[in-house]
């Protein structure tokens, strides 16, 4: 659907048959993103790397080897920026991993990671959806925002202008509420729509999750330094049904599915800021490249011309300053 049409991915991985994670959702290199792109016929002009704790340094001082991530994907995105092709800047963006935890002690981390990618580094992924359930294995401490060490780091982050992405879910979204208040010059994206848990205890009661979801999304949206990423409708946690399943999804199965939350978070958020991206590869086990992008231009078509633009790159561009 609409093939000339430009569109930003905010959030996708790169990883090796090495990486842990390569178990449960396989390869994806930048070959495998090109690849998934150009088989797409999506028209994409840039991205940005989201995190996975991929390509660390295996060696150094424990805190500095998250840099080795943004050493790599630096390398990656020096390559496609001197050969474009049909996939854009891949990576002209790049969110990395700093342990906010470290408090004050992060700011040379952070500064590491700018000096390794001066212009493409653009901020940190703080992991904090807590869950005694789904997020159990992440051993994440219930209510971490609010810990006076981790306040130290995002101020860190603050005094540097750089973004603080978070993943949460719904039941501790307004931990989230409270962590912009707190820093209402800190940029946050809000990754994954906030995750409506439809897995586990929680299984069987999505209009009662989306009702609460709705409710502290509305609440989230009120703080005007939090812009929310439409994205993750492929993965496990939501429970749509898709996730390593039988036959591939269609796109307009897909559409009809995500629309309340799409039509949700953006009624909450405004159009100026929310923006699509594809969780690749984690989605790639629900759907293909192409029939995501073609959801997401299906639930799209009910906004105007100039509010689609601001969905699929023009809000990417403007938050992570990005250089196309």
């Amino acid at each position: 659907m609409a093939p000339d049409f430009p569109i930003i991915d905010v959030h996708h991985h790169l990883w090796d048959e090495s990486f842990g994670l390569a178990e449960n959702f396989g390869r994806f290199l930048p070959q495998d993103f090109v690849s998934e792109v150009e088989e797409s016929g999506h028209r994409l002009i840039g991205s940005v790397y989201g995190d996975c704790g991929f390509a660390f340094r295996d060696n150094g001082p424990e805190e500095f080897r998250c840099v080795g991530e943004t050493e790599y994907v630096e390398q990656v995105a020096e390559h496609f920026s001197r050969n474009r092709g049909a996939a854009g800047k891949v990576a002209c963006g790049i969110i990395a991993r700093a342990n906010l935890m470290m408090g004050d002690a992060v700011g040379p981390v952070l500064d590491a990671h700018r000096e390794a990618s001066p212009k493409r580094f653009k901020g940190i992924r703080e992991l904090l959806a807590y869950d005694p359930e789904v997020f159990r294995a992440l051993n994440i401490p219930q209510h971490k925002s609010r810990l006076p060490a981790f306040r130290s780091g995002v101020l860190q982050l603050a005094r540097r202008g750089l973004i603080l992405e978070v993943l949460g879910v719904h039941p501790m979204l307004d931990d989230i509420v409270d962590l912009a208040h707190a820093f209402p010059e800190v940029s946050i994206v809000l990754n994954h729509f906030g995750y409506p848990i439809g897995i586990g205890r929680f299984h069987g009661q999505r209009a009662a999750v989306f009702d609460d979801w709705r409710s502290k999304i509305s609440a989230l949206a009120r703080c005007e330094n939090i812009t929310i990423k439409l994205s993750g409708v492929g993965a496990e946690v939501p429970g749509f049904g898709w996730f390593g399943g039988g036959a591939p999804a269609r796109s307009v199965d897909v559409a009809t599915v995500i629309e309340p939350y799409v039509t949700a978070a953006i009624d909450a958020f405004s159009p100026a800021r929310c923006m699509f991206a594809s969780n690749f590869p984690v989605d790639k086990a629900s759907f293909s490249y192409g029939t995501l992008w073609n959801a997401f231009k299906r639930v799209a078509a009910r906004y105007s011309l100039e509010e689609q633009h601001m969905l699929f790159h023009a809000n990417a561009t403007r938050i992570y300053r990005l250089e196309l």
